[in-house]
């Protein structure tokens, strides 16, 4: 009996000891395979969005106001500069109308003045030859001394006048300036009526309409430059150090294998961030973090602005 316990318990170590080897060998296995596969990755997994390369402007007007005139609709494509819609002016017209006509009369007034002094100059200079005359004579015995005096104080008089004239025309001049800072003004407000693209692109969530009443600095649309876009993508953090600056990309449809463009890496985020709305699934919201890098594209500049894309980072 005591023969048969002690072979039993002797079966009984030989099977644990297999075992304990077995499950060793199997970790130090899984541990290689592991290792071996992150060796063996040539591409990274990314997952985009199709954006501008620019920012978007607003469509908004300085000024408040009624629509009357709406010359573009979403989906038009604009250049900088170009009107996109009026407001009513009310009386600015009229205002500036006034303001101009004032600025005739005061420039009408200035000429007159203007030609006034030169002819007061004209006056006071011959006033003086006068004087400068009958003092030769009284120093001749020739003219008497009282007409020398009347003389000179004439002279002495225009003069007076000749200054008098010529502050009275530097207030005017100052006044016509005014009035023409004053006509930019009310100019630059009937500009204020008129709204035009900031940039050049393409319109989107326009939301004028003709007749409407909006507010100043309020949010009308938006021009998005489409040309040349650039891909947002984020990485996950299992790999966020093997991407690099300049590494090739082939940019794919979701779920699909054929290629929409190729580009090459050009920005790397040095933090890690939280998953954005890209990741939509459960799986994919889980707790981990990702690196958002940014790619250019140098073929398929075609693509769908805010398309979702498959990215694959080629690091090896």
């Amino acid at each position: 009996m005591k023969k048969t316990i002690n072979k039993w318990g002797y079966l009984l170590a030989v099977c644990a000891l297999t075992w304990s080897c077995s499950s060793n060998d199997n970790k130090q296995e899984n541990t290689k395979t592991n290792e071996r596969i992150l060796q063996e990755v040539n591409a990274v997994k990314a997952v985009g969005k199709v954006v501008p390369a620019e920012d978007y402007a607003v469509i908004s007007s300085a000024t408040a106001g009624k629509i009357v005139s709406l010359m573009v609709q979403d989906g038009d494509s604009v250049q900088a500069g170009q009107l996109l819609f009026k407001l009513e002016a009310g009386n600015a017209d009229l205002d500036i109308q006034q303001a101009r006509a004032q600025l005739n009369s005061l420039r009408a007034q200035n000429k007159t003045m203007s030609e006034d002094i030169v002819k007061a100059e004209i006056y006071a200079r011959e006033l003086k030859e006068k004087y400068e005359t009958s003092r030769s004579l009284v120093a001749k015995n020739a003219e008497t001394r009282e007409k020398m005096e009347t003389d000179y104080s004439n002279w002495q008089q225009q003069e007076v006048t000749v200054r008098s004239m010529r502050q009275q025309y530097r207030a005017q001049q100052l006044t016509e300036s005014e009035q023409e800072i004053e006509i930019s003004k009310v100019q630059n407000a009937i500009g204020d009526f008129s709204v035009h693209a900031s940039t050049g692109g393409i319109i989107t969530d326009l939301t004028a309409k003709l007749g409407q009443s909006i507010g100043s600095a309020e949010e009308l649309g938006k021009i998005i430059n489409i040309q040349n876009p650039i891909i947002e993508a984020e990485v996950d953090e299992l790999f966020a150090n093997d991407i690099k600056l300049g590494q090739q990309v082939v940019v794919s449809p979701v779920g699909r294998m054929d290629t929409l463009a190729t580009g090459t890496v050009f920005y790397l985020n040095p933090i890690l961030s939280n998953k954005s709305i890209l990741y939509e699934t459960a799986n994919e919201g889980e707790d981990r973090r990702v690196r958002k890098i940014k790619i250019k594209l140098e073929q398929g500049s075609d693509l769908t602005i805010n398309a979702k894309v498959d990215c694959s980072i080629r690091i090896r």
